[in-house]
């Protein structure tokens, strides 16, 4: 199984509001099996996320499309998870810019 994975940073700390998805990645197309590989370090985003849509502003969503509720992992534990499928140019150079952020950041998960 094939999904596309987008990454949601939270820019700005704002406790207990969703996240904005205004920073986002995509992270491209990965085996299913990395999902397995993250579950243990996912936690669940209460909050939700605010995504942008063109017709009606931001949108709430604490789902992804397949109606799997949010989830977010630390910076620290996504970047080996990552590294292991980062296979072309691109995801590498997600991996490098997620390198950048503070361990301890928050990385929303958008499963698609």
């Amino acid at each position: 199984m094939s999904l596309s994975l987008t990454l949601v940073f939270e820019r700005h700390t704002r406790s207990g509001e969703p996240i904005r998805a205004s920073n986002k990645l995509d992270f491209g197309y990965v085996d299913g099996a990395l999902v397995d590989v993250l579950k243990p370090f996912c936690v669940p985003l209460e909050e939700g996320v605010e995504w942008p849509d063109d017709e009606s502003g931001l949108t709430l969503q604490k789902t992804d499309p397949y109606d799997d509720p949010l989830t977010f992992v630390s910076v620290a534990l996504l970047i080996p998870a990552l590294n292991e499928v980062a296979d072309d140019t691109w995801k590498k150079a997600v991996v490098a810019f997620i390198s950048g952020l503070s361990p301890a950041a928050r990385v929303v998960l958008w499963w698609h």
